[in-house]
Parts: structure tokens; sequence; C-alpha cells
């Protein structure tokens, strides 16, 4: 059998080889090509298989159900035992344990009109729809399932947006936007529909890592905002506030709430949909951007990185160049296919987090929040450090690759402590720290950055 050999190939700050190169084998030149997302989705892997870009701000994934709408399968908000989907969230955790977190802002492609309040439909029977894994496909930087309903979603990102194309089948064809509905809930939540601009923008308020744990943990400490804009025109909009439906209204809003055990309350919470005038054709493509600044940052983000007339094909190729450019920085010659799949998979994962968290102008929300800019020198401020997970080696990993951004995460995690009066909380979750887990990875985490090759950032602060 033969094994695959590797090398790092040199990057600024670093020359140093992990392993001799010694196989005359050639090098592989696709390796987003041997990712496959669907590994560790199942046995509490707890991640995910959705769209998204290395260390990018969305990453559009399913969200399963088994008949609760307050529970999430797994952390990740897939379970590959689980084959019915009640919406596909902006935002995800990999390798999280708890109930989850994020999985912000589900849409839920809908065949036939909305009739009931979504939130009303706690067992997930009606607003759902099942799934073969035989019409899946989860790749780097893309995503596709076939529902049983007969609607073909497919999801690309770029860092700070994604792109859906949704094909529907004969019959009304409806989207949901569960606004309120993250996967440990939240304490509020808005959405507007706008038909004359084709839009759909909202904006939720979330938090509660862990809560259902611990009493401190049921709290809020980020708002995701969110400008969704559609190809299709409307051909009908409508609300929902807790069980009832509000046909012809733009407007609503509304939490899940934690409830008294930091479970989301079955029954409560927001959202609105449309159904689609597809005279010209049955597919509706949506560019969407987030911001956990404000509204008109989620519209900058999309303006900047998904404007208006970039097709759907576009954005799912630029994500896939993206990834070979990150995963090829680490130069393979040998090994079997599944030897590749598993060694780039692995890879994959380790550039999920942490992720990019500022938006295109700089600005982020920080742990006192407020919004900061960007400090001098650094590209890009970072979020959900897992730092008890992390310390150990994905942070040398990724610093290894990549110093420049091991800087910025050391940076960030600077910046951080510095706006939570001087504490290092070893598990950040967006602007909020969550106290979970034990120790003090930061004060590991640092040096190891500056020891292989991250430089970049205030080590003196």
């Amino acid at each position: 059998m033969s094994f695959p050999v590797f090398r790092r190939l040199l990057t600024a700050g670093a020359a140093v080889a992990i392993i001799p190169l010694a196989s005359p084998a050639a090098a592989v030149t696709n390796p987003a090509g041997y990712v496959n997302t669907l590994i560790g989705t199942s046995n509490s892997g707890e991640t995910w298989p959705g769209a998204d870009t290395p260390f990018g701000m969305v990453q559009w994934s399913p969200e399963n159900t088994s008949g609760n709408q307050t529970r999430t399968v797994e952390p990740g908000g897939y379970g590959y035992d689980n084959t019915r989907i009640r919406g596909f969230s902006l935002t995800h955790l990999s390798g999280t344990g708890c109930a989850g977190a994020s999985g912000d802002i589900p849409f839920m492609p809908y065949v036939g009109s909305v009739a009931s309040s979504p939130s009303a439909d706690t067992g997930d029977s009606t607003y759902a729809s099942n799934f073969a894994h035989s019409n899946e496909t989860a790749s780097a930087g893309y995503y596709r399932v076939q529902l049983a309903s007969g609607v073909n979603t497919e999801l690309t990102a770029t860092t700070r947006t994604g792109s859906g194309r949704f094909t529907y089948p004969s019959g009304t064809a409806s989207m949901l936007v569960r606004t309120s509905s993250s996967e440990v809930g939240s304490s509020n939540a808005t959405v507007t529909i706008d038909a004359a601009t084709q839009t759909i923008s909202g904006s939720v308020t979330s938090g509660n890592f862990c809560g259902y744990i611990n009493p401190i943990g049921r709290r809020s400490y980020y708002t995701l905002y969110f400008q969704a804009v559609f190809d299709k025109p409307f051909a009908t909009v409508g609300t929902w506030q807790d069980r009832t439906l509000r046909p012809n209204t733009t407007s609503a809003s509304g939490g899940t709430t934690y409830g008294t055990d930091g479970w989301p309350v079955a029954g409560r919470g927001s959202g609105g949909y449309v159904t689609f005038d597809l005279s010209s054709g049955r597919t509706v493509n949506a560019r969407v951007g987030i911001s956990y600044v404000s509204a008109a940052n989620a519209q900058a983000n999309l303006n900047a990185e998904n404007p208006s007339g970039t097709s759907f094909d576009t954005v799912r190729q630029r994500a896939t160049s993206a990834w070979n450019t990150e995963l090829g920085r680490m130069e393979v010659n040998g090994g079997t296919t599944a030897q590749l799949t598993m060694f780039y998979t692995a890879l994959y994962h380790a550039m999920l987090h942490p992720n990019v968290f500022s938006d295109t102008n700089g600005q982020y929300v920080g742990m006192d929040q407020q919004v900061h800019g960007l400090s001098s020198g650094q590209k890009a401020q970072y979020a959900n450090f897992s730092g008890w997970d992390v310390y150990r080696g994905q942070l040398q990993l990724v610093t290894l690759l990549r110093p420049d951004i091991g800087g910025d995460i050391a940076q960030s995690l600077l910046n951080q402590a510095t706006q939570n009066g001087g504490v290092w909380d070893r598990w950040t979750h967006n602007q909020g720290g969550t106290h979970v887990m034990t120790g003090d990875p930061a004060h590991a985490a640092l040096p190891s950055i500056y020891a292989f090759g991250g430089r970049n950032f205030d080590a003196s602060g």
C-alpha cells in the first residue's frame, strides 16, 4: 500500500518542510475535489456539510429535524441518520458540544401555499421535507440536496455572503424565512419583506450557548443582520408571529425566548414568507449578505462580495478556487483515494474556525458590545475561538500554513480580552464569552502562534 507524502509549500514568514518530499508520484492538483463534507456528520461528529469558504463568516447548511422544533438533532444542525430538513441556516459552528449554537436565519423552500403559522408546526410535520442521501452532494464550497417535496436546493458562499439556487417542481413555490429559529432559540427577531425590490431582510438576537446546563448562559450576546435578494417577483407575501399567521403583512418581530430552562419554547417565534411568480422559469436565485454590526453593513457586504448580476455558478467556482488555494498549501504526493479524502477533509475542517467576524469595512462588534474597527495591521477580526479544543494543534497548523491568519487570530484574542475587562474567555461565541470548559487556553495559544510564524500582532500588549 502506498501512503501519501506531504510537504508544506513555502509561505512568507516560514520555510519549514514538514516531511522531505520523497515520492515520485505527481502532486494533487485539485485538493478540494477530495473533500467530503459529510464526513463527521454521524456518530456525534458534530460537523455540518453545507457551503463555506476558508475561515468564512457564512456557513449555509441544512438543519435536520427529528420532529421537535425546539431541539437540533446535532450541535452542527445536521445528523447523517436524520433524513428530514426544516431549513437551511446561514451560520453554524463545527465540532461544538452542548445543544448547538448559531444556526441563524433558516430558509425553507416549500411547495404549496402557507396556510398556518410555521411556529405552530411544533413537530415539523408540515413545513419540513424528507430527503435521501442518494440525492445529496456535499463538497468544499458547495451543497446540494433534492428534497422529497421536489425542490432542488443548491448552496454556495463567499466569505460574508451566500448564494442559493432553488428549482421548484410544479405547484405553488414558497420560501419561509424562520428569522427567530436559531438552533438554541432567540430573544428577539425581525423580518421585513419588500416586494418592490424582491428583498427579505431582518435580524435575530441570540446566544444561549449551553444555556440549558448553566443559567449564566441563558442570555443573548449577538445580533445577526441579513439582506436576501431574489431574482423572481413575489406573487404573495405574509408573516407570522407565534402561532398566528398574518397573510399580506410585510413585517413581524418576536423571538422564541429561552424559556425557564434554557430551551426555546415551542410555538413561539416569528418569520416571513413569500410565494414566487415563476412565469419566467421555475428556478429562483437568492443572494444573501450578513453582518453582526448592522443591516447597512449586511447590504455593503453583499454589494462588495456578491453584487447584482453575479451568477450562482460564478460564486461556486470562486469558492472552489479559494479552497484549492488554501488546501493546496500542503502538497501531497501518492496515497489512495480514501487516504487523500481523509487527509483533505480533515484539513478542510481545520480551516473553518476561528472564522472572519469583521465586515468588509473593517467593523465588528466587540465583547463590550460596542462597534470597533480593526487594529493597526490587522486584516480581519476572528471569532468562535474554541480555546479548550484548539490550543494543542489546530492553531499551530493554521499558523504554519497561514502565519498572517494566525497573527490576526492572536490579535483578535487580545482585542476580545481588552474589550472584556482583561478576561481571556476560554470559549468565545461571536462577540460573547460562554465561560464553557476549564483552564486558560489563550495563554498557550498566543505563544504557539508566535512560535509557528504568526508575528503580525501586538505581542507586547
